[in-house]
């Protein structure tokens, strides 16, 4: 896994905690995932780029969130795909997802018509 995930571009913590075994398959582990089946779906994490990407691997915080103190440890790190890590912190939290669901539908519409 860490291997798969250097491949990526991501570092730190995430790698560290697949090669401990905290992380063992590559896949969205947010509750929900938004990733279009058209892209891949869950499986799917765009390479690190200097843009960020709704795709790309991110850290979430699980199962203490950052909010509620959780530290950035090997033992509190969950795999995510950027967007599905900021739309849970949405919706947990009643904010409005509108503006993302509608990238998520062009995203989807996209890689259908490519």
């Amino acid at each position: 896994m860490a291997k798969r995930l250097r491949a990526l571009g991501v570092k730190g913590i995430l790698v560290r905690a697949a090669e401990l075994g905290y992380i063992t398959e590559v896949r969205c582990g947010m509750p929900q995932c938004f990733c279009p089946e058209e892209l891949g779906g869950a499986g799917y994490f765009a390479p690190r780029t200097n843009q960020w990407n709704d795709w790309e691997a991110t850290l979430e915080h699980y199962p203490i969130a950052k909010l509620d103190g959780g530290r950035r440890t090997v033992d509190n790190a969950v795999l995510a795909h950027r967007l599905c890590n900021k739309l849970d912190h949405f919706v947990r939290h009643g904010l409005s997802v509108e503006k993302d669901l509608e990238r998520i539908r062009r995203a989807r519409e996209a890689a259908a018509g490519s």
